[in-house]
Parts: structure tokens; C-alpha cells; sequence
């Protein structure tokens, strides 16, 4: 029931023209989930992400990041904010990770993307001792207001009753609107 209600919080958001810059939905084997971001400045942004595994477990992230650009790349660095309530896994908690990503655009249609996010066990709260996230991936341009993106990563939470959950690993796709 409180999945539901998360996802049409975060489309309602998506709306507002305090967020406005995208709405992506992001699909794996066994998650689903809803991100918004927008530019807080031309060197600053904010994203929203929202994640259901089907094992009954909501991960909830804010990011704030510094933007920036070094030749044809361009990226991201900062922190964000991850919360975890697993019924079925017996695992609530969250941690402070810190990383960033990077975009490279080999075309106008197709562009190569990687992320990496680390919380050691001193930014880790309730079960949770340390996050670990990686992703690569390239993406297609559809439209110039739409992408899709295809890749692969993982999510990985270092719990504190036994070694890991692991919240996503295998292969993703998200599509990208942009507002």
C-alpha cells in the first residue's frame, strides 16, 4: 500500500516547477522506481529517487550535487541521502553516501554513463553499516525531451545483523523524460 502512495507523491512533485527538469522510470528484475531531478543552478542539481524490490522492500535517496563539465565529459559529485525499510528482509536503517557520475557523449544520439556512490559504516544508521553503488550504462537519445538507457549495476547495503542485502544487481532500464 505505501509503495502506491510514494510513486504518485513523487509524479505530483515531478509537476511542480520547483523540480523542473525530469521525471525517469527506472526498471530491473526485481525493482522498479521513480526519480526526479532538477537544476538547483546552472552548477548545482537535486535528485528524488524512489526504488520498490519485490521482495517488499522501499529505498528512498536525495542527492544534492556540484555540476560540472571537463572537455567533451560531464558529471556530477556529491551526497546523498538513503533511506531502507525492508519488511520481508527485516532491514530499516540508512546511510550518507558520497561519489558522483559521468557523461560521455560519443554521438548526438547515444552517450556512455558510469556512477559509483560509497557510506562507510561512520555515515550508516539504524541497520545499516555502509552502501555501496556502481552502475554503467549507455543511453539513447529518443527525442531531444526523451532517452532511454540500457546498463547494468548493483546496490548493495552492508547490514549490520548479517553481511549484505542486496537491494539490485542485474540489468536496468530507464526511460527519461525531460520536463
Amino acid at each position: 500500500m505505501k509503495a502506491p502512495f510514494i510513486a504518485a507523491l513523487l509524479l505530483a512533485s515531478a509537476s511542480s516547477s520547483v523540480l523542473a527538469g525530469g521525471v525517469a522510470f527506472r526498471f530491473g528484475s526485481d525493482t522498479f522506481g521513480v526519480s526526479v531531478a532538477g537544476d538547483m543552478s546552472p552548477e548545482s542539481s537535486a535528485q528524488l529517487d524512489w526504488l520498490h524490490h519485490d521482495d517488499d522492500a522501499d529505498m528512498v535517496a536525495l542527492g544534492l550535487y556540484a555540476n560540472g563539465q571537463r572537455g567533451a565529459v560531464s558529471g556530477r559529485v556529491g551526497a546523498k541521502a538513503i533511506g531502507l525499510e525492508g519488511d520481508d528482509a527485516d532491514v530499516n536503517g540508512g546511510a550518507v553516501a558520497f561519489g558522483g557520475d559521468v557523461s560521455l557523449p560519443l554521438n548526438e544520439i547515444v552517450r556512455l554513463r558510469a556512477g559509483l556512490y560509497y557510506a562507510p559504516d561512520a555515515t550508516g544508521f539504524g541497520d545499516i553499516e555502509g552502501y555501496d553503488e556502481w552502475s554503467l550504462s549507455a543511453e539513447f537519445s529518443l527525442f531531444q525531451n526523451s532517452a532511454i538507457q540500457v546498463g547494468y549495476g548493483s546496490m548493495e547495503f552492508d547490514v549490520e545483523a548479517r553481511n549484505k542485502f542486496e537491494f539490485e544487481e542485474g540489468g536496468f532500464v530507464r526511460l527519461q523524460l525531460r520536463l
